[in-house]
């Protein structure tokens, strides 16, 4: 394919020469970097993947659940803030 194009054999010999790999100073400080940069990424990969696997115990929007109106209505009772018969009242009329 070459023999095709005289001038592509000259010039990938020209382009060969000049591909040497300068692997003084700055090149190993990149080499280092990523190779460290890629391990980092894949744990933390692998952290983000397990965790969310696992179960969790709180709320998945990191609030604690909103109270029932009949949990309301007994920590006011208890309270003192509403009389016994509205306790029985809204008990009565929520189902509880």
């Amino acid at each position: 394919m070459l023999n095709m194009f005289p001038g592509a054999a000259v010039l990938l010999a020209q382009i060969g020469r000049h591909m040497d790999w300068d692997t003084s100073g700055w090149a190993w400080v990149w080499m280092t970097l990523m190779m460290v940069g890629g391990a980092v990424l894949l744990v933390v990969l692998v952290y983000v993947l397990l965790r969310g696997t696992q179960g969790r115990q709180e709320h998945p929007l990191g609030k604690p659940p909103a109270e029932s109106p009949l949990d309301i209505a007994k920590r006011r009772y208890a309270a003192g803030e509403i009389s016994e018969e509205e306790f029985k009242r809204l008990k009565e009329h929520l189902g509880g």
